[in-house]
């Protein structure tokens, strides 16, 4: 990855399992997993009546309804369960679409209908009724049913065609990823009370084309930088792993940070059902930038580095590690020797400047002290001739006295 035209390398995918960096993002994968099933095992899935059955009324009105004065109708009829009812209105409050739970007895369900209806006459003046339709409990069971099986179909097919793409582990990998995505929203959006609605269903299988299409992106250049690097022999397929992932980063999270954009802006700005698809479409997508880089990639590493080939690497990596470690750790004998050596000739060098800074303030005296003797005048026939040079340089004799 490069910032500001450096590149910048991060310690992102390992080769252990219960060992860093893998062990931080298990670590979180592994508390919203489990607050995820804590939370569908207490709460479940809150099904919209396409699912679990209910009716459906979609009526003009003569004047325009409050959307918040509807719920309280309707939650005057708490005991048949219509508080979960799902109000939408649209053309300025003049059409109102109501649905409402699935009411097992005949009777009482029609009672129960006509008084809303009676209750919302007397407010706003129903013009026309556009659409009136029963969804019933068996129908909602079939739709669930096929929709889960579709699930299944769709996960088959992506791992045959990764297999036949990239390879077998990597497939396997990718849908794991798949599963954790799916697992840590439907959690969090039971979590929240959320209904699930077919808007819904479309947001979950947009997030499952999203984490998949994030995850071969990185598996893709995994399989070009194995091809290059592996020859050497000297590098460690966790190695591999992490230097594609760090290659790919820049663009995954430039990726998920565009597309988040537009569905918080949906998340912020939209109506009651939009905001229910922005906010499984907001988890889908965060989950599945977050799993590609740290879910998928360390268990594709940890994985291939099973295989004698990459094994070896890693033991061949580590041996060499650890042999370096001693070697810095621990100095060899002639390292020891030159380094006492030297500390011997600084502090020789230290005493001698000191003696040198005391030399000038004691030569004065000892000149004094230890002058040297005047020399009697030698005898005139043993005097020497004294030279002078001239001004060429030559020599010229000088006169006896």
């Amino acid at each position: 990855m490069y910032v500001r035209g450096r590149e910048v390398k991060f310690n992102l995918v390992g080769g252990r399992f219960l060992a860093p960096p893998n062990l931080y993002w298990f670590a979180l994968s592994g508390v919203l997993m489990v607050v995820s099933v804590v939370a569908l095992a207490l709460l479940g899935v809150n099904l919209g009546i396409e699912f679990r059955g209910g009716y459906l009324v979609k009526m003009r009105l003569d004047q325009p309804a409050a959307v918040g004065e509807v719920r309280g109708i309707l939650g005057e009829f708490a005991g048949q369960g219509l508080e979960k009812s799902i109000v939408q209105s649209s053309e300025e409050g003049y059409v109102l679409t109501l649905r409402m739970p699935y009411i097992e007895d005949t009777q009482q369900r029609k009672q129960t209908i006509d008084a809303v209806k009676e209750r919302l006459d007397g407010l706003y003046g129903i013009a026309e009724v556009l659409q009136e339709e029963q969804v019933g409990s068996e129908w909602g069971r079939e739709v669930s049913t096929k929709a889960l099986v579709a699930l299944g179909v769709f996960l088959v097919v992506i791992l045959v065609y990764i297999s036949l793409r990239l390879e077998f582990k990597m497939a396997v990998t990718a849908i794991v990823a798949l599963l954790h995505d799916t697992l840590i929203t439907v959690g969090i959006y039971a979590l929240s009370c959320r209904q699930v609605t077919p808007v819904t269903v479309i947001a979950f299988l947009t997030i499952l084309g999203y984490s998949l299409y994030d995850t071969i992106v990185v598996f893709d250049r995994v399989e070009e930088n194995t091809n290059v690097m592996a020859r050497a022999g000297r590098v460690t397929f966790s190695g591999i792993v992490n230097e594609s992932v760090n290659q790919t980063l820049m663009r995954s999270i430039g990726t998920t940070l565009t597309t988040l954009l537009p569905i918080i802006t949906i998340l912020v700005f939209g109506g009651e059902t939009l905001k229910d698809f922005a906010f499984a479409l907001f988890l889908g997508v965060l989950l599945g930038g977050y799993s590609s880089i740290f879910i998928a990639s360390p268990l594709l590493a940890m994985w291939k580095e099973r295989e004698p080939r990459y094994a070896a690497a890693r033991e061949r990596a580590e041996t060499k590690g650890a042999r370096e470690a001693i070697l810095i750790s621990k100095p060899r004998p002639a390292e020891a020797e030159a380094a006492a050596r030297n500390r011997g000739a600084e502090a020789r060098g230290a005493a001698a400047g000191s003696e040198e800074e005391e030399a000038p303030e004691a030569a004065p005296s000892r000149a004094a002290a230890s002058g040297p003797k005047a020399k009697k005048p030698a005898p005139s026939g043993q005097r020497k001739k004294a030279t002078t040079k001239g001004p060429a340089g030559g020599k010229k004799k000088k006169k006896k006295r």
